[in-house]
């Protein structure tokens, strides 16, 4: 399991170092041991672990951040030569009883650091109802949706957070939808199916899962959880899931739990307008004690939209490079931090890659994308959110879209681009379509 907890280590790193300094050192760098006493990683061959003192704390911010700890871990770092200094302690795997199952519950997740912008105020709403009152609620299952980053996450988590707060006796259950399906298979394996069963179905009060999209095809696991929710929904135990899209949208999932998940309340979460984007900033840097000029902080929201994510790493990049490069947090730390991000955010997608993603999408020959001539009204819709997608995804420029598109000029792009934007601030279904379409292409 700790291999997991240092892979999702390694992505948040990246996020906020260089690409170069994160290639040299931290690519092929492995996790060999892990106890209570530390973690020790070996490098790769020719780097000498004094050079990566400096990372420690980094590295120590983005295990907790990416495994939703507050735990300390002391990193040592060793040559690849090197003899172990610690074995991994067998407490800190998967116990063999299954009353350690929950994922440790983040104290940074709470009601009262989240920003709840006008297009989360409804699933906030929801989620502090459901933790204020868990055993009896109207809400049951609360099923919150929404796009990779924007707070589903902190939301599951605060309830969580709150509930035990508050009802201290109450059994909160955390944990994501992959876990779920990793400890149903270890009891397959283990012929311990029936154990598994009743805890979650006898000892469980609150029931907390993230990312449901990821049982999408996983009969077994959807079958045994159908029989799990049933008891827990009988018992009036709260069930709260998440899922990057609707249920109905998860792609294998059975109808009956599409069926079983309608039963309570579904609300959507949708990207931060500029506005709450600011706000966002203003707590991630209240919350360091950063002191950061309002041109430096409305720069930021207006530049790094879409993820609440990039705006946590902007936060983090601009404390880290003040401090390494000894700075004051100003326009030109800013500016810079955006131009490390943004390539991020906007990829150097392949526009052919694009083309055929929004082909398959609305089921529209690709080369009809990118004739000349008009066509029918469902190709150029189809054809303007093309267009949109480049110039979200991509670096090129409105007359480098406008070539690939039929040798449009960059008023047609202006314009495209602007209609898309209207279709997605008066369609939710449509606005999932165009993230569920930009993940796609992303990964």
């Amino acid at each position: 399991m700790y291999k997991l907890q240092w892979e999702r280590t390694l992505n948040a790193l990246r996020n906020i170092i260089s690409e170069n300094m994160f290639d040299r050192f931290f690519a092929n760098a492995t996790l060999i041991s892990l106890s209570e006493n530390g973690a020790v990683i070996q490098l790769p061959e020719g780097i000498d672990p004094k050079e990566l003192l400096p990372y420690r704390s980094l590295l120590e911010h983005s295990w907790q951040s990416s495994n939703n700890t507050q735990n300390r871990i002391n990193f040592e770092f060793q040559a690849s030569n090197a003899t172990p200094a610690y074995t991994v302690s067998q407490n800190y795997s998967l116990n063999s009883t299954l009353e350690t199952t929950s994922i440790p519950l983040s104290r940074n997740h709470t009601f009262n650091n989240f920003v709840a912008g006008d297009k989360a105020l409804l699933a906030f709403n929801a989620a502090f109802a459901v933790a204020e009152n868990p055993s009896n609620n109207k809400y049951n299952p609360l099923f919150i949706y929404g796009a990779p980053g924007l707070g589903k996450t902190h939301l599951l988590q605060a309830i969580g957070n709150y509930v035990l707060e508050s009802e201290p006796d109450k059994k909160v259950c955390y944990l994501t939808a992959h876990d779920f399906m990793e400890q149903f298979i270890k009891s397959l394996r283990e012929q311990r199916v029936s154990e598994f069963s009743s805890y979650y179905r006898n000892k469980v009060d609150v029931l907390l899962i993230d990312d449901i999209q990821n049982w999408s095809g996983k009969e077994e696991t959807q079958n045994e959880f159908f029989h799990i929710f049933n008891a827990l929904h009988q018992a009036g135990k709260q069930i709260v899931l998440t899922s990057d899209v609707p249920a109905v949208e998860v792609k294998s999932l059975a109808e009956r739990l599409v069926s079983r998940f309608s039963w309570g309340l579904t609300v959507d979460i949708q990207p931060p307008d500029v506005e709450t984007r600011e706000a966002i900033l203003r707590q991630k840097a209240k919350a360091q004690h950063l002191d950061i000029d309002n041109e430096v902080i409305l720069y930021l929201a207006e530049n790094i939209s879409g993820n609440v994510r990039f705006l946590e790493n902007a936060i983090t990049k601009l404390t880290a490079q003040a401090s390494v490069m000894h700075h004051d947090i100003d326009m030109t730390l800013a500016r810079r931090v955006v131009n490390e991000i943004l390539p991020t955010i906007r990829r150097r997608v392949n526009v052919n890659a694009i083309i055929q993603a929004v082909s398959q999408h609305f089921d529209i020959p690709a080369d009809k994308l990118i004739e000349k001539g008009r066509g029918t009204q469902e190709v150029s819709k189809a054809r303007q959110v093309a267009m949109y997608l480049t110039k979200e995804l991509s670096t090129l420029s409105l007359q480098g879209i406008g070539q690939h598109f039929g040798g449009r000029d960059h008023a047609t792009v202006i314009h495209a681009n602007k209609s898309v934007k209207q279709y997605i601030e008066t369609d939710p279904t449509f606005a999932r379509e165009i993230e569920t379409l930009k993940n796609n292409i992303r990964d």
